[in-house]
């Protein structure tokens, strides 16, 4: 009888170390569809038409900025910049910056501002347009920020499937997800037919 409380602690041991076994691991689960990112024409940072059409058929990983931000927008540029970097050689990736001050960030502050980060603009757009525009993209589209003020933005990243749906949300300012972006950009890429 004395013993008998400890076979129930190793029992409920077993039991939680079974269930762990048996759970599916992350890197094999699919990521969830959160939503579609709907058509938008927008202008890039040399002045040309950007559309849903230019990263369609790619996995691709936005943010919300603005190039006069001194809070958070700088990591967060830096860290795109990381993920670029760090994921150079897949051809299938893409990233966009949108601004959430379109009113001053015209293409050539973009241009600017890109070149200061040293962004690759080969597969990284920094784009702007019509203030309307981008507050419904990124209410309706991506389910992020202020309402009413985009100019209040998130700080996180969204990942867009090749098929233009939003599977998730990281970080742009804590280096602790970069890792698990990574993976979940590989995955993916490894789902493109």
């Amino acid at each position: 009888m004395f013993f008998r409380p400890w076979v129930y602690v190793l029992a409920l041991i077993v039991i939680i170390a079974l269930i762990a076994v048996m759970q599916p691991e992350t890197e094999g689960e699919q990521l969830p569809v959160i939503g579609e990112i709907p058509a938008f024409s927008l202008v890039d940072q040399d002045g040309d038409r950007f559309t849903l059409d230019n990263v369609k058929g790619n996995v691709w990983l936005a943010d919300f900025i603005f190039t006069t931000c001194s809070g958070p927008c700088p990591i967060m540029t830096e860290r795109m910049g990381m993920v670029q970097h760090d994921l150079h050689d897949i051809d299938k990736l893409k990233f966009v910056s949108f601004t959430v001050n379109p009113d001053y960030d015209t293409p050539e502050i973009l241009k600017k501002y890109a070149q200061r980060f040293d962004a690759d603009v080969g597969s990284w757009s920094f784009v702007t347009g019509k203030y309307e525009q981008i507050q419904e993209l990124i209410v309706e589209g991506f389910k992020m920020g202020d309402v009413e003020e985009i100019v209040f933005h998130s700080t996180r990243f969204a990942l867009v499937d090749h098929e233009g749906n939003l599977r998730g949300y990281y970080s742009g300012t804590e280096p602790a997800e970069h890792e698990i972006l990574t993976r979940d950009i590989q995955s993916l890429i490894n789902d493109i037919p």
